[in-house]
């Protein structure tokens, strides 16, 4: 795959808020927001964009921003209709002004050098399509339940490494607070292969549009970036804490996971066989598809008929999820 950074508007930053009936979360979200040090000549702005929102997420945000708004810092509102977290951050992304892009979620609060330092983070290497930090817990109930420990991480917790650095192997970098490029977020979700995961609509739990992002970026040679100086907070009230939301959130885990697993199925044979010529791999992966089917060859038969139709623009189309990824890879 081949990319290049869009030279202009590469000193700032936009931070994508997606909301849906927000109003009672975004207040310490944005006093987060408010409270971002960065120097003097840095821009930045706050993209809020209403999901279908039925409260008043709106009025509540445009009456924030007249009393108090971060230094340096446009802001403002935009509207995305279709419900889905993965259709707000496409609309967010197409609004943005900066290259550098942080989805910061109606729950997250930014530590006060998050902005900035995501700037900087994403100039380390044109390599990095996403990052990410450290993301710790905090909620209004009076104690976690005994559960939570062995949960959390399916709440968008977590700390990834001890030390900075690449993360690429972990084949994900949580969708809480992660930072990409604008033009590569697009490209990535072009019209022509759309998101297979959309995010929540709504009250519906459905999830890992950012996993699936992630293995995107993957299957396209980027790689993954964790900075342990990038820290937020995740909001978590409690009626999220209750075991009916907490399995309505595994529902919705587990379904993603039927899409992820493919993805990370494509992953491996695609690292696999990278490296090596397409066109002979093409020509005796049939004869190696022959031999596992008549016994004289220990080749596992299901891997050579998935590398034959990964490589060759002739194969029978499959399922739906596995066709799409084809798709994606062959960048048609």
């Amino acid at each position: 795959m081949k990319w290049k950074i869009p030279e202009s508007n590469m000193k700032g930053v936009s931070v994508i808020i997606c909301c849906y009936n927000s109003a009672s979360r975004l207040p310490q979200t944005l006093a987060h927001l408010n409270e971002q040090v960065v120097p003097e000549d840095f821009s930045w702005e706050i993209i809020l964009v209403n999901n279908a929102s039925t409260d008043n997420t709106v009025e509540y945000t445009s009456t924030v921003w007249k009393e108090n708004k971060p230094a340096n810092a446009t802001c403002r509102v935009v509207e995305e209709l279709t419900r889905g977290q993965m259709y707000a951050r496409k609309r967010g992304a197409r609004e943005a002004n900066y290259e550098c892009l942080i989805f910061c979620d109606d729950d997250n609060l930014l530590d006060k050098n998050y902005v900035y330092l995501s700037w900087q983070v994403m100039l380390k290497d044109k390599k990095i399509g996403a990052a990410g930090g450290q993301n710790v817990p905090v909620t209004n109930s009076a104690a976690y339940p005994d559960w939570f420990e062995e949960y959390k991480d399916k709440y968008a917790i977590g700390i990834p490494a001890e030390e900075s650095g690449d993360v690429t192997h972990r084949g994900f970098v949580l969708g809480a607070g992660l930072i990409t490029r604008r033009a590569l977020f697009l490209q990535v979700f072009d019209d022509r292969y759309p998101s297979l995961l959309n995010g929540r609509n709504g009250e519906k739990l459905t999830t890992g549009d950012d996993f699936e992002y992630c293995k995107r970026l993957l299957l396209w040679g980027f790689t993954l970036y964790y900075d342990k100086d990038l820290k937020l907070k995740h909001f978590i009230p409690a009626e999220r804490l209750t075991i009916d939301y907490r399995d309505r959130l595994m529902d919705g885990i587990r379904e993603a996971t039927k899409v992820l697993s493919v993805y990370d199925r494509a992953l491996f044979l695609h690292n696999k066989n990278k490296h090596k010529n397409r066109w002979r791999l093409l020509a005796i992966t049939p004869f190696r598809i022959l031999l596992a089917r008549i016994g004289l060859s220990k080749r596992d038969l299901t891997t050579e008929r998935q590398v034959l139709f990964y490589l060759s623009p002739f194969a029978r189309e499959q399922d739906e999820v596995t066709s799409s990824i084809k798709k994606f890879l062959n960048n048609k």
